[in-house]
Parts: C-alpha cells; sequence; structure tokens
C-alpha cells in the first residue's frame, strides 16, 4: 500500500536525507505536529539570491539538520526566493524549498513539493518577532478547524557560500503544503479561480473571513485564489469548497511596516478591522461567534504562553485579539459593526 502524502512532512526531513534505519519509528512522528524548535543549516550562495530575487528560476542548496541526540543529516536541494510584498522589502526575502525525488523503504513517494520557508526578512530584532506573531497566527487558526496549514519553527543557521561574510542565525518557519493538508482531511484541491464566495461551504465560508477579520487581515481573495487554497471533501454532503487561508503578514495582528491597506476599504492602517465576508442570518453568525469563543482562553494562551515573544509583544497581541471578542460578544457592537460590513449580491 503507498503510504500517505499525510506523511510527506516526515519524508521531508528523514526520507529525503536517506535515513533509512529510523524507518520503523518514522511513521508514527508527525513532523508538522510537534512544537520544538528544530536547528538547522542552509547553505547557498544567498548573495546571488538576493541580488536575483525576482527571478523565478531554483538554485542549489545543502541542507543539514541537527537532531536533539547530537546526530545530523543532510540532504541536497533547491531554494528560490518567494513572495510579493516580502520579495520586495525584505533584504532576506521568504524562500521556496524544493527537495529532490527520492525512495524511502517500501514509499512510493516520488518527489517533495516546493514547501515556503518564512525567513526574518531584516535583521532588526522588531522583524524577528513580527516573524513570532506570523506563527501564532498560524497556531491559532489549527485551534480553529483542521483545514488549515500547521507550521514548524527551525533555528537556522545560514551560510552564505557567495561572501565571505554570512547572515548567521535566524529563525524562520516552514509551512504545511496544501497537498498534506487535503490528505489529512480526506480531501483534494481545488485550483480553478473565479470561484464565487458564496459557492463556499457556508460555515466555513462564515468561519475564515471572521477569522481573519480577528487578526486584522483584508489581504486575501477566494475568486483570484490570493492567499488562500480551496479544498473539497470526497463526503458529498460538504461537497462545496472548503477556503484554507494562508500568509498573513498583511494582518493588524502583525503589522509589518510595508503592509498598506487598499484604498477602496476606507482605511488607514491595517490594525483596523474591516469585514470583508459575506453576509448570513444571525444564527449562522451566532455558530461561528461561538466557536471562536469556546477557543477564547486557547487563543489567548497561545499569546501569554509563548516562549518567543517578550512581555510588551504578548500584551500587545492579547489586547488586540480581546477587542475583537469584545465585539462578539456585544450584540449592539456586531449590528454596528460586521452586520453592516458584510457583503450582499444585492
Amino acid at each position: 500500500m503507498k503510504r500517505s502524502r499525510y506523511i510527506y512532512s516526515i519524508l521531508l526531513l528523514w526520507a529525503s536525507l536517506a535515513i533509512e534505519t529510523r524507518a520503523q519509528s518514522l511513521s508514527k512522528f508527525e513532523f508538522f505536529g510537534d512544537d520544538e524548535i528544530i536547528e538547522c543549516k542552509l547553505t547557498s550562495d544567498f548573495r546571488f539570491l538576493r541580488k536575483e530575487k525576482f527571478k523565478t528560476s531554483y538554485q542549489p542548496a545543502e541542507f543539514i539538520v541537527y537532531f536533539a541526540n547530537g546526530d545530523s543529516a543532510k540532504t541536497k536541494v533547491k531554494i528560490k526566493a518567494r513572495g510579493n510584498f516580502r520579495r520586495k522589502h525584505c533584504l532576506f526575502p521568504p524562500i521556496k524549498i524544493k527537495f529532490p525525488k527520492v525512495n524511502f523503504s517500501e514509499s512510493s513517494i516520488k518527489e517533495y513539493n516546493s514547501l515556503k520557508l518564512v525567513t526574518h526578512c531584516r535583521s532588526q530584532s522588531s522583524y524577528t518577532t513580527r516573524l513570532f506573531e506570523e506563527k501564532l497566527i498560524y497556531d491559532m487558526y489549527n485551534l480553529m478547524t483542521p483545514y488549515s496549514m500547521r507550521t514548524r519553527m527551525l533555528k537556522i543557521n545560514y551560510v552564505d557560500t557567495g561572501s565571505k561574510s554570512s547572515p548567521g542565525w535566524n529563525y524562520g518557519f516552514l509551512i504545511e503544503d496544501i497537498e498534506q493538508v487535503a490528505e489529512r482531511n480526506s480531501a483534494k484541491e481545488i485550483k480553478s479561480q473565479n470561484v464565487h464566495m458564496e459557492r463556499l461551504n457556508r460555515y466555513f465560508g462564515t468561519l475564515f473571513p471572521t477569522f481573519e477579520y480577528m487578526i486584522g487581515n483584508t489581504d486575501w481573495s477566494v475568486v483570484s485564489l490570493h492567499n488562500i487554497k480551496l479544498l473539497r471533501e470526497n463526503n458529498p454532503e460538504l461537497y462545496q469548497p472548503i477556503p484554507v487561508p494562508y500568509d498573513f503578514d498583511y494582518s493588524g495582528f502583525v503589522n509589518a511596516p510595508y503592509a498598506i491597506p487598499p484604498k477602496l476599504l476606507g482605511i488607514e492602517s491595517v490594525t483596523t478591522r474591516v469585514y470583508r465576508g459575506y453576509c448570513r442570518t444571525d444564527d449562522e453568525f451566532q455558530e461561528v461567534f461561538d466557536q471562536f469563543i469556546k477557543k477564547k482562553d486557547e487563543i489567548i494562551a497561545l499569546i501569554s504562553e509563548s516562549q518567543l515573544l517578550d512581555e510588551k509583544s504578548k500584551k500587545k497581541d492579547s489586547n488586540y485579539i480581546m477587542k475583537f471578542y469584545d465585539r462578539i460578544e456585544s450584540q449592539k457592537f456586531i449590528s454596528k459593526t460586521i452586520m453592516m460590513e458584510c457583503l450582499t449580491d444585492k
């Protein structure tokens, strides 16, 4: 039987590294299901990467993973710069990592997909904080639904073969591939654009814009598949597309210096919330709000218990999320904000 792509995250750092002696234990390990920070080294000509960051071609690199027991393993990969706004703004752009074709034990996985690596962008500590905050957003959405991309934090030693000086150690995180999200949810990806929001699954089509509203993010579009992936379950009762959002750097929660809201929204800062979902009945909205209220303590705990954020950032981020809860827990605020801002075809 073919191994599921659901475990390709395991293969990501072990099968591609050809550590066949670990085959028996790997089947029980989920790479993206573990919160421990992994140390690794990524070696490439980063001077060339920064210079040619608007090119679409990959360049060679070497990826080494350091295990907690002192062992290490390496593999050859290919990398390229990615992203729209971040590629323009970041001195060290986000990266796509492409893994080679491999054979692993009895597995028939032929090739890995390119995985996104979110990087530190610039050397200032404020950018590292924003990296941690974006990682937290993925973690928050993981609490709301399994139809979400999981992440794994890395501590990376970047070695630049094209320069006498190297970027050195910095944090970054890998994002789970949409094919793996689909596999573990018994679904498949829909790649066609021009899917109207009203064709989405009613519940998830309300849940995700409410989440985007919570984090203050308007940088997404279902129709153009901008920062959105679509899944379709095999279950006929859940045949309507289910949205899976990603890339949250433009959110008010992160508040990146390059994040500027579209003029058509009529707001001056991305920290100002605007609900961009479609209107729903009171009961439909309340069903979703109740789910957020149910997860309130867990979401706040993600922030307050973070080992990476400083106390000032924790307080700021917690206050931002609590303002969202003040709104959805007040019928008066709901009627004045979400119910007035929601979209309608009429």
